[in-house]
């Protein structure tokens, strides 16, 4: 057996599943955050220490858990925790939705520029750790001294299990101290910053060990001492294996809250615009773009509300969806309703919603809304295209791919199929399928992904509905001005 664990934001989650990824056994905590004044966002390392014991005892329980042969580790990306000499934390996790760092990251990018940072960092902005680093330096720079060090969720928790403190490239990436070309920390920031690479997580592939299960936490868990621990891995690309993302052209399409983007290359690119996170994946001879559209479940959960249909459940949209035809009988919408900048367009472009009728029902604002985010999709498609990573396929999870509506709507939109991914897959049957690589040395993991990856449904672009949302597609693009948005 193997087990994999997912230390989320807000919940740890763990499984067990037998090599062929079948799931025997599953178990979850959740973790909390502490909102601070000033835009600070912490979190405890010891509820989540503590939150990865509850779940891995849970998971264990109707198994035998010494034969678990490995374990794979999926985190979060870029919540910091500073450590003393020992190794011991200081403080709580300065989490990775903080922004306290921001006036820091906004005068050091004013100063270098968005080319050093793509340059060296596969990303165009200062963010996450650099700006806190920058904060703390100023705030707190006792803190910083040498030889305490600089940890972050993931690794730390790989060192209660293992003994030592480790993480991968694409970990790394979502700290921004990570130089995607060296696939090492880049030595030009951390000079400004003064941080020392001896000071910071080993860097460990995917496809080794960071070391062998201790004792204390075997005896806690019925696990066997010495099994081999992963390193941890961001939890976007043990999605990536999960969901069977492990090919060039494929593009994984996370559908929760904020849709989120993983584009899968061949070949190391510029980032496909200045939010985008380069960096290579967990799986050989691959690497990836992680992009945001800042926007997606949150705004369909705003047209529920909007519309009284608060509290409709996956059935209910479907049917809500199914009662308004392809194009909305007119209806049109631009979902940009965050206040947070969305790439290609000037930051103060709104959403908006036009169109609307007295003989329009609910149902045309809802299908409106998922037509304008499967619109917003393609844009970053194209965005994608022109940065040399050609898309050939989608790979869809989350919410949206249990829809029984929505996968046809988003293969119709792009133009592209698409492929849905089962229920089980998520970052902890990821984490899983690490750990059977580790098991598996001479086993190429994209090879391990296929096997263990549940049974996705295809969908091909109806030609009809494809023709119809290529015109549309046409005039949402339209309505962005040239200075917004370049026409794809």
């Amino acid at each position: 057996m193997l087990l994999g664990l997912d230390l989320g934001t807000t919940n740890v989650k763990a499984v067990v599943t037998d090599f062929g990824g079948r799931q025997l056994g599953e178990g979850s905590c959740a973790v909390h955050l502490f909102q601070l004044g000033g835009g600070g966002v912490e979190q405890d390392i010891e509820e989540i220490w503590s939150a990865t014991l509850s779940a891995v005892r849970e998971a264990v329980r109707s198994v035998d858990a010494s034969g678990i042969k490995a374990i794979g580790v999926s985190s979060q990306g870029g919540a910091m925790q500073m450590l003393d000499a020992q190794g011991r934390p200081s403080g709580r996790v300065i989490g990775w939705l903080d922004q306290r760092g921001a006036p820091f990251d906004d005068a050091l990018g004013a100063e270098l520029g968005e080319p050093w940072f793509a340059r060296r960092l596969g990303h165009g902005r200062s963010g996450l750790a650099i700006g806190q680093l920058l904060r703390l330096r100023q705030e707190n720079p006792a803190a910083l001294a040498a030889p305490n060090r600089i940890g972050f969720v993931g690794d730390v928790i790989v060192s209660r299990l293992c003994g030592r403190a480790a993480h991968d490239g694409t970990s790394c990436s979502l700290t921004l101290l990570y130089n995607p070309d060296r696939r090492d920390y880049d030595p030009d920031l951390l000079a400004r910053l003064g941080v020392s690479p001896a000071r910071l997580p080993d860097l460990v592939s995917a496809r080794e060990a960071a070391g062998g299960l201790l004792a204390s936490f075997a005896q806690e868990t019925g696990l066997r001492p010495g099994i081999p621990v992963s390193a941890a891995i961001h939890d976007q690309y043990t999605a990536a294996l999960a969901t069977g993302a492990v090919r060039a052209g494929t593009v994984m399409v996370g559908t929760g809250t904020v849709w989120v983007l993983l584009a899968i290359g061949d070949s190391l690119t510029a980032p496909a615009t200045p939010d985008a996170f380069v960096c290579d994946h967990a799986a050989e001879g691959l690497w990836g773009q992680l992009l945001s559209l800042e926007n997606g479940g949150s705004a369909l959960s705003w047209a529920l509300d909007l519309t009284g249909q608060r509290g409709a459940g996956g059935d209910d949209i479907d049917r809500l969806l199914e009662s308004a035809p392809p194009g909305s009988d007119g209806v049109r919408c631009w979902p940009l309703f965050t206040a947070l900048p969305v790439a290609g367009l000037a930051p103060d472009t709104k959403g908006r919603i036009s169109g609307l009728r007295l003989s329009h029902r609910p149902s045309h604002v809802i299908r409106a809304v998922l037509e304008g985010l499967a619109f917003e999709l393609r844009r970053h498609i194209g965005l994608l295209d022109e940065a040399g990573l050609p898309v050939k396929r989608l790979a869809l999870s989350g919410r949206a791919a249990a829809s029984r509506v929505t996968p046809a709507l988003l293969a119709a939109a792009t133009g592209l199929p698409l492929d849905c991914a089962g229920n089980r897959a998520s970052s902890t049957l990821g984490a899983a399928i690490v750990a059977r690589g580790l098991c598996e040395p001479a086993s190429p993991l994209a090879k391990l992904a296929e096997e263990m990856a549940p049974a996705a449904s295809h969908v091909e672009p109806a030609p009809g509905a494809s023709a119809l949302y290529q015109e549309q597609f046409k005039e949402y693009l339209r309505e962005l001005t040239p200075a917004q948005a370049s026409p794809r």
